[in-house]
């Protein structure tokens, strides 16, 4: 199957798939449902920009803008995998407890800057906080509370938290996407030895095979986020997932199908 037609049966499902969450996240407009809209709000844009990178053969830099697509799909399950009353408290964490860390770390930082460079920039002034707020927020998060708040908002921990809650054992997989990205923005060793070995090592049957190949990962892993959010706010709403789009996630995933042979092209 050309990409061109996997590329189109990739847009049909995900438009599927973003009017059903649309649909469900927008039932209600309390501040949890409200943190939900913004996650997905990213997630989307993101998920266009990556599409948009893939159509123009930017297959790298869509693998590191499946990153965050990844880990904001984690926090929208996350903090909809408890009851409503942690829910509640998770939504004020995310924006005040982690908010406020965040400032103290920022201005720290560009306090350093400031003094190892003696750059004068209002950009990094404007991120410092005065004398007063920095010692009463300091006072509040030090080191190991600001452990104790972190931890359970790191990425593998609200997979680990995921799972158990919802009983849902297939979001461990995300934690591939998170390792393979994070090798490209770090630009590691590994990240390069594979690009290198791409362009270098191998024929050119083999470098179209592996850019196939690539392409529908990315794409597809896009589709397993969307139908999660779809199935984690069906369950918010205790609506069943419509037939319908049950059956074009299978069908786009009989789609991929048609590439299985070129996984021997590169053995």
């Amino acid at each position: 199957m050309p990409t061109k037609e996997f590329r189109k049966i990739f847009k049909d499902t995900h438009d599927s798939l973003h009017v059903s969450i649309c649909e469900l996240t927008l039932k209600k407009n309390d501040e949890f449902y409200k943190l939900l809209q913004s996650y997905y709000s990213f997630i989307h844009s993101r998920t266009q920009t990556l599409f948009l990178l893939v159509q123009n053969d930017c297959l790298w830099d869509a693998d590191i803008i499946l990153r965050p697509i990844a880990e904001c799909t984690v926090k929208f399950a996350y903090v909809s995998s408890f009851d409503e009353t942690t829910r509640i408290e998770k939504v004020r964490e995310f924006w005040e407890d982690l908010a406020e860390i965040n400032k103290l770390k920022q201005s720290k930082q560009a306090k350093q800057i400031i003094e190892l460079t003696n750059i004068d920039s209002t950009f990094l002034t404007d991120i410092v906080l005065n004398d007063n707020d920095e010692i009463l927020l300091a006072e509040k998060w030090t080191k190991q509370t600001r452990q104790r708040k972190e931890q359970p908002w790191s990425y593998n921990e609200m997979i680990k938290t995921i799972s158990v809650n919802y009983d849902f054992k297939e979001i461990l997989g995300l934690a591939r996407n998170f390792t393979q990205s994070s090798h490209l923005i770090h630009a590691d060793e590994t990240a390069l030895g594979v690009i290198l070995d791409r362009e270098n090592n191998r024929t050119a049957e083999q470098r179209e095979a592996l850019i196939n190949l690539h392409e529908v990962r990315l794409l597809s892993d896009c589709i397993g986020f969307y139908f999660w959010l779809v199935k984690v706010s069906s369950m918010l709403s205790d609506i069943e997932v419509k037939p319908e789009l049950i059956k074009k996630i299978t069908d786009f995933e009989n789609s991929k199908l048609e590439f299985k042979l070129l996984e021997k092209v590169i053995e």
